[in-house]
């Protein structure tokens, strides 16, 4: 059976609609009825019925303004306005507030039923819709994980997977949890999945958070965060791991990424938590520690070993990327001689040290060169076998960092970003101009072209061309004696009524108000 609730501050009228209409014949039942939106909002949220029929114009909280708080407060009901003539001004008005439909008083019993009907279907659909995504959303979200482990973050437009994906994180700044189950039973993770939910909502409620499916075994927690050196983040996963390890029979491990500042940097924090938790055998399980601990798992401070690793610290810091090229040459040497050094202990340096080297690169230019990217490195290293691939590693890295650096240097250097605005001057009054269409004029990607924009310039792709066209049609309108749909083609629209709306949000003004005012 379907709710429905009955508004209506004229007595006769609402017992009329509650009593005269057969409700539950036709699968309905009427949950309540009130006098004002009040009223009945408490009573709304109460009984989360399907379908409200309210009158608009109401005593204390009219029907307009009750329907504004059901819209905040994200609720499913579908509402139907009875307004009479002399009130049909704000029709208008429910009609933005996403009404279900208004219908015109005096109105009889079957076309109020007929109407409720087709609300309750709408809902009924609605409901199938969500389920459906529901259901799919843990496999969808593995899918993006497999794509950001294989393309890495800079080759995934991660900001819109995630609005895709429904996640919405308030920031200002971002990081990744991995939380990793060790039993490989499907069924087992299903019921693991609902544990971490529940603890989880109940361990970072004071944090904005998203729980993701990265494997049957293995999930993402994405966290919101106010700065980049908030405390919390170490605190709650660790009070998470012991609220888990509590709770289930097999051993738990939880690893870090770093925080960042930007929400589609989110990717390369979990990739670096990823990276720690393929460490889990040199860091162990059943414990929670983050990328920068499996750093500090070093050799012992003996020398000249240990004074060889601070060097190529420091001059990696101080970006120094000839000295550091030498320094690991002479690391390398030193290892050699040693002759004792794990392979472990390798892939550990090499993680340390190739994390530092794409930190200071990506400070000169965000770009893929020569087909290389992160999570490629970071596989290699997993996969390294000899000290020989350690330093051909690194010795890549150390010259695509010298690459980006001097070029970035060089007095006549032009940024993707800088090319991309120039093609946009050039052709912003072509209307089939798109972020794709000049990623692919410059030879860069759509994801890499659209996060380069507002990182190296504050604003995104969008915005900036919308600002071209509106400033070239605002010199138009107040300098030329043209038709609004000339000015339309001038400034890349094809559409005179988009165009009018588009300048209006932009100006304040119609164009024929512009024009007017200012020629």
């Amino acid at each position: 059976m379907h709710k429905v609730i009955v508004v209506e501050d004229d007595r006769i009228i609402r017992r009329g609609i509650c009593k005269a209409i057969p409700w539950e014949e036709h699968g309905f039942v009427v949950a309540g009825e009130a006098g004002d939106g009040e009223v009945a909002l408490d009573l709304i949220e109460k009984e989360k019925p399907q379908v409200v029929i309210s009158d608009i114009n109401m005593p204390f909280m009219s029907g307009l303004e009750m329907a504004k708080k059901i819209k905040e407060r994200s609720l499913d009901t579908r509402i139907i306005f009875l307004t009479g003539y002399e009130d049909f001004k704000y029709a208008q008005e429910a009609v933005k507030l996403k009404a279900f439909d208004y219908l015109l008083k005096p109105v009889d019993a079957e076309d109020i039923l007929m109407k409720a009907k087709e609300a309750a279907a709408d809902w009924e659909s609605e409901m199938a819709k969500e389920k459906k995504i529901i259901e799919s959303l843990p496999l969808l979200q593995q899918q993006f994980f497999q794509k950001l482990i294989r393309d890495g973050e800079q080759r995934l437009d991660v900001e819109k997977e995630l609005s895709e994906l429904g996640v919405q994180l308030e920031g200002p700044h971002f990081a990744t949890v991995l939380v990793k189950y060790s039993s490989e039973l499907e069924d087992e993770g299903y019921a693991f999945r609902e544990k971490m939910l529940n603890v989880t909502s109940f361990v970072f409620k004071e944090i904005n958070s998203m729980v993701m499916n990265v494997d049957t075994d293995e999930f993402a927690l994405l966290l919101s965060l106010e700065n980049e050196d908030d405390g919390r983040k170490g605190l709650l996963a660790e009070a998470l791991f012991e609220q888990l390890s509590e709770q289930v029979d097999h051993q738990v491990t939880i690893t870090l990424g770093r925080t960042y500042a930007n929400l589609f940097e989110v990717g390369k924090s979990f990739l670096e938590a990823r990276l720690a938790m393929d460490m889990r055998h040199i860091m162990g399980t059943g414990t929670v520690f983050s990328l920068d601990d499996t750093m500090s798992k070093e050799e012992s401070e003996e020398e000249p070993l240990h004074d060889l690793v601070t060097k190529l610290e420091t001059q990696i810091k101080t970006g120094l990327p000839e000295k550091a090229n030498d320094t690991l040459a002479q690391l390398s040497a030193a290892i050699v001689e040693r002759k004792n050094v794990p392979l472990s202990d390798l892939k550990v340096l090499a993680l340390k040290f190739s994390t530092m080297l794409f930190s200071e690169i990506e400070k000169w230019i965000k770009e893929e060169t020569n087909g290389f990217n992160s999570s490629e490195v970071y596989k290699e290293i997993m996969e390294l076998h000899t000290l020989t691939e350690m330093a051909e590693i690194l010795q890549q890295l150390i010259e695509q960092w010298s690459t980006a650096m001097y070029q970035r240097r060089e007095k006549n250097y032009f940024s993707h970003v800088d090319q991309a605005i120039t093609y946009m001057k050039e052709n912003f009054h072509d209307s089939s101009l798109t972020l794709q269409r000049v990623a692919e004029v410059i030879h860069v990607s759509t994801p890499y072209l659209s996060n380069l924009f507002k990182l190296e310039k504050g604003f995104n792709f969008g915005d900036f061309l919308l600002e071209l066209r509106m400033k070239r049609a605002m010199e138009v309108l107040s300098s030329e004696d043209i038709k609004t749909s000339e000015v339309c083609d001038k400034v890349g629209y094809s559409n005179p009524q988009y165009f009018g709306i588009c300048f209006k949000k932009f100006t304040g003004y119609t164009p024929a108000e512009y024009k007017k005012k200012f020629r």
